[in-house]
């Protein structure tokens, strides 16, 4: 017992060792919240955004398969305003945006028509050649000014193409994917939808707005 320090006698502690520290679980699960809670949130976060994405594409898909209807059987050339055919911007704010989810800016949505010539022969090059990229790897995208694009819904038997592009903002996975795009200064995805058809043989009491 003479042996023993008198803080020992007094039945305090004994300093803690190495291994003893080591052992000590106490607060572990705070810590390793906070190692994974950031990369959870933002893959919780990146679920949802590519969700979203997906529903934003199908509802455009929707919306112009809808739009090129009401082309194909000539309601948009005898649709008139004040007297006068639709305009390029018309055509976009009153029929095609009402038709894409609230969420989506009008502004932001550029849409590309156009006529083009069938085959003049079954060995003739095929029109729709020219609307594929120079890398053949997918469409053509119209250009982000609706004054660069073209807008001629057509005449009777025409056949034409209606391109639709949205450039859609993202939070998380527009840093994870080259394939992100950007649009005044943020990263976006591209949403592109085209529909392709021949216009029925319907009366024009407006104009094809070529």
């Amino acid at each position: 017992m003479r042996a023993q320090s008198s803080l020992q006698l007094r039945g305090a502690p004994a300093p803690r060792g190495l291994g003893r520290f080591c052992d000590d679980k106490r607060g572990s699960a705070a810590v390793e919240f906070a190692i994974v809670a950031l990369p959870l949130f933002f893959a919780i976060l990146g679920i949802i955004e590519i969700g979203w994405g997906n529903f934003t594409q199908s509802r455009m898909d929707a919306a112009v398969q809808s739009t090129a209807r009401l082309i194909m059987t000539g309601v948009v050339q005898n649709t008139q305003i004040a007297g006068q055919p639709l305009t390029a911007a018309q055509f976009r704010d009153q029929i095609l945006c009402p038709k894409l989810p609230s969420t989506m800016n009008c502004n932001d949505v550029f849409v590309n028509v156009q006529v083009f010539s069938e085959p003049a022969s079954l060995t003739a090059p095929s029109p729709y050649t020219q609307f594929i990229n120079a890398s053949a790897t997918g469409l053509v995208t119209p250009a982000l000014d609706n004054t660069q694009n073209n807008y001629c819904v057509g005449a009777n038997a025409s056949y034409v193409v209606i391109d639709v592009v949205y450039p859609l903002p993202l939070l998380t996975t527009g840093y994870l994917t080259a394939a992100a795009s950007i649009y005044n200064g943020h990263a976006v995805r591209m949403l592109q939808s085209t529909a392709t058809f021949k216009n029925e043989p319907f009366t024009i009491n407006g104009s094809a707005g070529c």
